[in-house]
């Protein structure tokens, strides 16, 4: 290391948006050395994301805000220099992967970084293979990018910033997209990309995937200001867990008083005479020439939760299309509430919040779902207030969204389709994005519309809400259902764990004291299926 100076050097540093009645990031402060690897972490809309776009040069070069204090990688001055002169000396991987691909196919787009760098064609092909292998994505290098699921165009953004080859990696939630088998294999990768020598920064809500490799942790806080600890045990010594998890924090399960959940032993029986909420038989859809769902056939009866688990790619969120009736060129038989799938049936929560929001601000976006309730401008306006102001976060209302936090972008969508006042609802990642805080007020939600007669279809990589739901679970694997039951039925049959990347909840593994490569999902086989 060595270094006179660090080589992430941050003093001070202020950041104000404009239109802004307060700074996003203020008096923050911290250095991190050479090789090290640096977790970001905090609560929803703290200001994680903020700071590492201004570390990238996005900020203010992209994305007009006011930076005050000083911020130097390595002895470059990303504020002043911005993104484009940063590339290739630092690779940054976003929230929102969409926003991050650019070529039509996954093998154009893995050569794209290399290319824009004038380098030889043989060195630009050596870097994109070897990237996307470590990434588990060679088998998709022909496959088009739009009909990639987010957590595979997730990891093609991750495999073009190790193209760069890049001296410094800023990551922001890579793998929230991602199934956890899939994830802790990321994580091995960058564990093996530290021990190369790179110097790593990520914002990371799952603190359990980056501890082990954590040589600091910067913690934001809501107010904006930083503390910097030496490991996640010393945050949580001087934090106190129990104001941590208040906060909306995932703190590791050692921590937790009393973890221990019931698991339901069975899955609510399914009469005979109970009424389909959703009815699928022989479904199959092909995109882009390939099949993406294979003769998928289930029932979900009314005021019951289905889960649809699986590796990204399986089609999943495919499943979810067809049965709001966004998308409409399929093969088989698909009924919901008695007829065919029309999206005035359901609310349908997207997995990438942007591709629901139609109004400019979040008052009004909030308010257009009153609007198609019937209510008028006015009373639409009330109402959504009313709304915010109900769950703490009607300083948000005059906020405009696209501007958000990916979880308050999160919050807003689930929002906004939860006073359609729907039969059916179709979460895809509804947690994806939230911290722990608001995670489980979304789990406690679905339960609660179960319980109100409503049907849930919930799409999630995160196995720590299986326990908390009484809900039948869907297994899909390259496109087919696989299993059907209840989570004590998934938690016997760990045959299947490697075909549909599930890895038990943390809590669940110690309990069933499961083998240490049972508990990590972490066979390098595993991440090349997904």
């Amino acid at each position: 290391m060595g270094h006179e100076r660090a080589f992430v050097d941050v003093k001070n540093l202020k950041v104000t948006f404009p239109r802004s009645e307060r700074p996003v990031l203020k008096e923050v402060s911290f250095e991190v050395e050479e090789g090290d690897f640096t977790l970001i972490t905090g609560p929803t809309g703290a200001g994680k994301t903020t700071l590492l776009l201004t570390l990238a040069g996005v900020i203010p070069s992209l994305i007009p805000a006011k930076v005050e204090g000083s911020v130097r990688l390595g002895n470059r001055d990303p504020v002043r220099e911005g993104l484009s002169s940063m590339a290739g000396f630092l690779g940054i991987v976003f929230q929102d992967p969409e926003a991050q691909y650019v070529m039509p196919t996954v093998i154009e787009e893995a050569y794209f970084p290399a290319e824009n760098l004038l380098l030889p064609r043989d060195e630009v092909a050596r870097r994109a293979e070897r990237a996307l292998a470590l990434v588990g994505l060679s088998e998709y290098r022909a496959h088009k990018v739009d009909t990639l699921s987010t957590g595979l165009k997730q990891r093609l953004a991750l495999s073009t910033a190790l193209v760069l080859d890049p001296e410094i990696l800023l990551l922001d939630e890579p793998t929230a997209h991602i199934d956890m088998w899939t994830a802790r294999e990321i994580y091995r990768v960058l564990g093996e990309l530290k021990e190369s020598g790179k110097t790593i920064l990520v914002v990371e809500h799952r603190i359990e995937l980056a501890e082990g490799l954590a040589d600091k942790v910067v913690y934001i806080e809501r107010d904006g200001r930083a503390s910097v600890y030496s490991s996640v045990d010393e945050m949580i010594r001087i934090h106190g867990a129990e104001r941590l998890v208040s906060e909306g924090i995932w703190v590791p399960y050692r921590y937790i008083l009393n973890p221990r959940r019931e698991i339901q032993e069975d899955s609510p029986a399914v009469k005979q005479q109970e009424e389909p909420a959703v009815s699928v038989e022989n479904l199959t859809v092909r995109l882009g020439g390939v099949k993406v769902l294979d003769n998928v056939t289930l029932t979900i009866p009314r005021g019951r939760v289905a889960v649809i688990l699986g590796p990204n790619g399986s089609g999943k969120t495919t499943l979810l299309k067809v049965l709001s009736g966004i998308l409409r060129d399929f093969q088989g038989s698909v009924r919901v509430l008695g007829g065919s799938p029309r999206p005035d049936k359901v609310a349908f929560v997207a997995q990438v919040p942007e591709l629901q929001f139609t109004e400019r601000t979040v008052i009004e976006e909030l308010a257009s779902s009153f609007k198609a309730r019937g209510f008028r401008r006015e009373e639409s306006l009330r109402k959504a207030r009313e709304v915010l102001r109900a769950r703490g976060i009607e300083h948000l209302a005059d906020r405009v969204v696209y501007e958000l936090s990916q979880g308050e972008k999160r919050l807003i969508s689930i929002l906004e389709m939860d006073v359609l006042e729907r039969e059916v609802y179709l979460l895809d990642e509804p947690t994806f994005g939230l911290d722990l805080r608001y995670s489980l007020l979304v789990i406690s939600r679905v339960n609660e519309l179960a319980e109100e007669g409503k049907t849930v279809v919930l799409v999630t990589h995160d196995s720590w809400a299986l326990p908390m739901l009484r809900a039948t679970i869907y297994g899909l694997s390259r496109g087919r259902v696989v299993f059907s039951g209840s989570l004590s039925s998934l938690l016997r049959k760990r045959e299947l764990w490697p075909e549909l990347h599930f890895a038990p909840p943390k809590l669940l593994s110690d309990q069933l004291k499961l083998p240490s490569s049972e508990k990590t999902g972490g066979a390098a086989e595993g991440i090349s299926h997904g």
